[in-house]
């Protein structure tokens, strides 16, 4: 359902031709959810699906095996584990098999809330500059905590990731939420990082990146683009602070014919959010879920500018 709600303000606000291709495990009546999605984008030939597989261990790991710490995380994580599937052979193979010469990636607790069209001067940017330029969406001066370091171009924004030790959106120079960068650069160091699932991804190659101090510049939307919606978590390696909406409930309610409608702050100045209410529809029906309680203000309260990757860290 939270995905269904991504794809459809992507395809009503992301205005620069691309894919789409959703990379996704599932289990139990989940499946039934995940073969309504596909049912409902099958008619775009821009969209489409691949189903994460178990492996007794991901062959792609072999170039990834460079230290004792690679080797632990590969045998706990990966190696002959009843759960551990393919993620990181089938990404990176996404990758480079797309065709497209720059990537993003999004998680499916995000939205696009303001149309989206990338300048070719961002792109030329990155293009002359692969393995140090990113663009990431989800910032902008509306955002709370901007750094006064963040200079302002024509009509976009540009910083230095390691411009301070502080620990915030401008300091974090690698991202699985609405950043784009060159899809052979980044494949390429995509290659040697060890990690099994998105959060693993973000976490391990946040440490990789900033080691190397790759993807220098940074640049920005004028205003943000994207921003997530803290209704659950379902990971149990993140311990970001969210919402308890149940991902089961949601899903029963997705394949009985709901769509999912949030409450979107008209001024956001922050990239993570708790709506204001949540709704299902069906129909004539608009069901109210959930409306904006103490325990959500404590939630908003603790997505700082630092946002819920502290605790990634």
């Amino acid at each position: 359902m939270q995905l269904d709600y991504l794809l459809q303000s992507f395809l009503k606000r992301f205005k620069t031709d691309s894919k789409v291709v959703i990379l996704y495990h599932t289990t139990g009546a989940h499946k039934q959810g995940y073969d309504l999605l596909k049912k409902k984008y099958s008619g775009y030939k821009n969209i489409s699906f691949v189903e994460r597989k178990h492996v007794l261990f991901d062959l792609s790991y072999r170039h990834a095996l460079n230290t004792k710490r690679d080797w632990e995380f590969f045998k706990e994580r990966n190696l002959f584990k009843k759960n551990g599937d393919n993620f990181k052979g089938a990404l990176q193979k996404i990758i480079r098999t797309s065709g497209c010469e720059f990537v993003m990636f999004n998680t499916d607790d995000s939205i696009f809330f303001e149309d989206v069209e990338i300048p070719d001067e961002i792109l030329n940017i990155i293009r002359s500059n692969p393995e140090n330029t990113s663009y990431r969406l989800y910032v902008g001066e509306n955002l709370e905590g901007q750094p006064d370091y963040v200079e302002k171009k024509n009509n976009y924004y540009q910083w230095d990731y390691y411009a301070d030790t502080n620990f915030h959106h401008w300091s974090y120079p690698f991202a699985v939420d609405g950043t784009i960068y060159h899809s052979e650069a980044l494949l390429k160091h995509m290659k040697p990082m060890v990690y099994h699932n998105p959060v693993t991804l973000e976490h391990n190659g946040y440490s990789y990146i900033r080691y190397r101090k790759l993807f220098r510049t940074g640049m920005s939307p004028i205003t943000s683009k994207l921003v997530a919606t803290k209704l659950n978590r379902v990971s149990v390696d993140s311990l970001n602070p969210t919402l308890h909406i149940q991902p089961d409930f949601l899903n029963e309610k997705f394949v009985d014919g709901y769509t999912l409608d949030l409450a979107i702050p008209e001024h956001i100045d922050n990239s993570n959010i708790v709506p204001s209410e949540i709704y299902l529809v069906k129909g004539e029906i608009r069901e109210l879920i959930y409306s904006m309680n103490e325990e959500g203000k404590k939630v908003q309260s603790l997505l700082g500018i630092e946002g819920a990757k502290e605790q990634l860290d």
